[in-house]
């Protein structure tokens, strides 16, 4: 048995805030979207003997991008909470105050650090993913762990097969992504297994997005 989990990360905890970084990228999109839907109404309304075909057009158009916008709007505020966190405890991840949850450390056999490129090398274009390798089963009872359920190979002989598996998304990987491993590594270095290449198709799309 592991000792209870404090309510939240430690004073010490290394965090990143996934949900807040897709805000302030995504709301320049957003602010585009809300602002081209009423266009096609106005000019159509400035218009004098506008026919039915412009209306019908100007009507579709802002029911597209209006919809359009405010979906994204949804989408961000309602993953602003996101994040991972590194602690003594273990390692966090968390949609929001009500929806959280920690894997200790003392439950871990691995951690490392998957990578791959997208298209050209060149480009610089990453996705990563955070591996959890536990002892034994996983925990797919939990609602916010069973997501992360994946079956792979093992890390290094002897351990299971399935894990858990974080996606970092792309935008946090090219601002975190080196901090991210050096914040896991020191706090549990006697589990780390290091960074390792992977092909890029190695995480399904909605794993790259946790």
């Amino acid at each position: 048995m592991f000792p209870p989990p404090p309510p939240h990360p430690g004073p010490d905890a290394a965090v990143y805030r996934f949900g807040m970084r897709r805000l302030r990228t995504g709301l320049p999109g957003t602010l585009i979207a809300l602002l081209l839907a009423p266009l096609p109404l106005v000019v159509t309304a400035g218009k004098g003997g506008a026919g039915v075909g412009q209306w019908v057009f100007a009507g579709v158009w802002l029911l597209l991008w209006g919809g359009l916008g405010a979906l994204m709007t949804y989408a961000l505020w309602a993953g602003r909470g996101t994040l991972l966190a590194f602690d003594a405890y273990g390692v966090w991840w968390r949609h929001s105050r009500e929806r959280q949850t920690v894997v200790p450390w003392q439950s871990l056999a691995g951690v490392g650090l998957y990578w791959a490129h997208k298209g050209n090398a060149k480009a610089g274009q990453k996705v990563m993913s955070l591996e959890l390798c536990p002892y034994g089963v996983v925990d797919a009872s939990d609602p916010l762990l069973k997501p992360l359920v994946v079956r792979d190979e093992p890390l290094r002989p002897g351990l299971p097969d399935r894990r858990y598996r974080i996606g970092i998304p792309m935008y946090a990987s090219r601002q975190w992504g080196r901090e991210l491993a050096q914040a896991a590594y020191e706090r549990a270095p006697q589990l780390w297994f290091g960074e390792h290449e992977r092909p890029y198709g190695y995480m399904r799309p909605l794993q790259r997005m946790s």
